[in-house]
């Protein structure tokens, strides 16, 4: 059985749109999700940064208002500073995550529509010259 140019534009054309869908699919929605599931972690993490910082606050006015001695508020300082560190460094993290991950995304959404249309186009041409080479 031998192929027609047309047959073989086409049969290129739909094996580029699968490319593109399969990109979609396997790559693309599952780093969406990703960078989605790191957004959320990232909000929950700065809503406890606010609650770890309000608590350690009222922890030292407390201690102000107690006359507490002075190494056990520099004491309760170092602990807050050492928290807050903590969540600063996964801040970091986070940030830098997205800022690769959103690039290579835009990148490969980008390619995946021009594979879908250079299939699609691949397509459309082997479908017309096939019509057009058809005894009317």
């Amino acid at each position: 059985m031998k192929l027609k140019s047309s047959q073989l534009c086409e049969l290129i054309g739909i094996a580029i749109l699968l490319a593109s869908a399969a990109a979609q699919l396997f790559y693309l929605e599952p780093l969406k999700r990703e960078i989605e599931w790191r957004l959320a972690t990232f909000s929950t993490q700065q809503s406890a940064q606010v609650q770890t910082s309000a608590m350690f606050e009222n922890h030292l006015s407390v201690l102000a208002l107690m006359n507490a001695p002075p190494e056990q508020v520099k004491k309760a300082e170092a602990r807050r500073d050492e928290i807050l560190g903590q969540f600063k460094t996964a801040d970091a993290n986070i940030s830098d995550f997205m800022i690769e991950k959103e690039r290579v995304e835009s990148y490969i959404e980008v390619i995946v529509i021009a594979l879908f249309a250079f299939g699609s186009l691949l397509a459309g041409i082997g479908r017309m010259i096939e019509m057009q080479a058809r005894p009317d």
